[in-house]
């Protein structure tokens, strides 16, 4: 088998992925990725909650 030289090599099948302790650190923001998604959601709430009340005014 051969493979193009700007493709990198798959790893076998039963292989398993090398691990990456960077992957395992907290965000630099608000200590923990629940907490982003949460912010992220309710930034999205405010969002919609607002350009509804701008159509309502202006409709």
């Amino acid at each position: 088998m051969s493979t193009a030289p700007h493709l990198t090599p798959r790893e076998p099948a039963g292989a398993a992925p090398a691990h990456r302790p960077e992957l395992d650190d907290a965000p630099p923001l608000l200590g923990s990725w629940r907490n982003i998604y949460i912010l992220v959601l309710g930034i999205f709430v405010l969002f919609v909650a607002l350009f509804w009340a701008l159509t309502g005014a202006y409709a």
